[in-house]
């Protein structure tokens, strides 16, 4: 048996290995890494392995997230529940990012990158308050009661048949977010790794910040470039101001919905009640229209940030992530020796990919929307998904075709109470 699992096993990988060199180098040597370190290290060390010469920054992260994708996944077929990878998001890229920063600490080739510190800061602390606002959010929503279960999931299980659900629990949620969510924290990575000779001045050099301010609070070890190099610019301070405006955007956005939800669900006792039409025989397992309170017309926000964008939390939490990967631009383009330029799967990849699953994730959320509160078509046509500009176009498109004032009049304009 043990002679012939090979031969099963040799032609299924046979086909892939012409493209194994195209992977990225941390996760060929990441196996590699760990058996030379257990071979010379009989007793398994946490700091030990950080010391490990062998040890690229990324295979710390990347150990943990191959350790936590089996962990979700066992969790959430034990539990029926499948938000945990959902409880995991406030956390799991700073961990990330806090482990390639630990190698850079504890590694003697750490040493190398110490011209880097300077921007690797400014990144992971505003890593550390987007996390503190998510956190303080999500305690406050009750994610971490145990019993919870993200609504989207709930009424997704619904809609499609459990094999469905079962390849969507295993590929989707436990498996591809949690990548995706250590994927975040490779533009950290790739400032970490820039040679001195590629950084940049920024767009007015007499205001870049030269090395030399930094090297009295750095041990020797991390005297890696010229006192003369350029470590932080013009450029980091405007993406950390961008940064902190994100947070701030999706902080306000995410109190308004909590004040807006709350009020709205303990005023359901009103005798105000807008009751939308319900269908005659609704398909089973479907949202149904949901009465609200007429002073909550028309049933969800359409007013302050949500005037401009039917999402301004998600868009701003997109944009975050584009910023850190704009970090890596600000550091100056690489010369193409050392790597193949900033413009790569590993610095744009990640956010584009989380792009990708609010695209998805926000559809589902507004078909549900929709379904409890059919005015919500009419507000589609008055505000744009995420950006203000798309809000711009939406207006534009409206008055062109006469369809505006319409639209404005069902969204704004209160309608006729209906009593118990």
């Amino acid at each position: 048996m043990s002679s012939t699992l090979p031969k099963l096993i040799l032609p299924l990988i046979r086909p892939l290995l012409p493209y194994l060199p195209l992977l990225p180098k941390p996760i060929l040597t990441l196996l590699p890494s760990v058996l030379l370190h257990h071979t010379s290290h009989r007793k398994l060390a946490f700091f030990a392995y950080f010391q490990d010469p062998f040890t690229n920054p990324l295979h710390p992260p990347l150990l943990l997230t191959f350790f936590l994708i089996p962990l979700i996944y066992t969790l959430g077929l034990i539990s029926g529940n499948v938000s945990w990878v959902d409880r995991s998001w406030p956390f799991f890229t700073p961990i990330c990012s806090g482990l390639i920063l630990l190698w850079a600490g504890i590694n003697d080739n750490g040493g190398l990158y110490g011209h880097n510190l300077p921007r690797l800061s400014v990144m992971m602390f505003l890593q550390l308050v987007w996390s503190t606002r998510l956190l303080s959010h999500a305690i406050r929503r009750e994610f971490y009661d145990l019993t919870s279960e993200d609504y989207r999931y709930t009424q997704f299980r619904k809609l499609v048949p459990r094999w469905l659900f079962a390849i969507v629990h295993a590929v989707v949620i436990a498996f591809a977010q949690p990548l995706l969510l250590f994927s975040l924290s490779l533009p950290l990575h790739s400032v970490l790794v820039r040679p001195p000779a590629e950084l940049s001045p920024g767009p007015i050099p007499a205001l870049s910040v030269p090395y030399s301010a930094f090297l009295p609070f750095l041990p020797a070890r991390y005297h890696s470039a010229p006192p003369s190099t350029p470590v932080l610019n013009l450029a980091d301070l405007f993406l950390l101001f961008c940064g902190l405006t994100l947070v701030f955007v999706e902080y306000r956005a995410d109190n308004a919905m909590f004040a807006f939800q709350t009020s709205k669900h303990s005023d359901t006792s009103s005798s105000e009640m807008i009751r939308p039409p319900k269908q005659s025989s609704p398909p089973s397992g479907l949202p149904q229209p949901s009465p609200y309170p007429r002073s909550h017309h028309p049933g969800f926000l359409t007013k302050g940030l949500f005037s401009l964008s039917r999402h301004p939390n998600f868009a701003a939490e997109q944009l975050f992530w584009l910023n850190q990967a704009l970090f890596v631009v600000a550091a100056g383009e690489s010369s193409g020796v050392t790597r193949n330029g900033w413009v790569s799967g590993g610095v744009f990849g990640p956010c584009f990919a989380l792009s990708l699953l609010f695209c998805a994730s926000t559809t589902l959320t507004e078909w549900i929307t929709g379904r409890k509160y059919p005015t919500y078509s009419s507000y589609k046509r008055v505000v744009g998904q995420f950006l203000p500009q798309e809000t711009a176009i939406v207006w534009l498109w409206g008055t062109v075709t006469g369809t505006r004032a319409q639209s404005l009049k069902e969204v704004y304009q209160y309608p006729v109470p209906q009593n118990r």
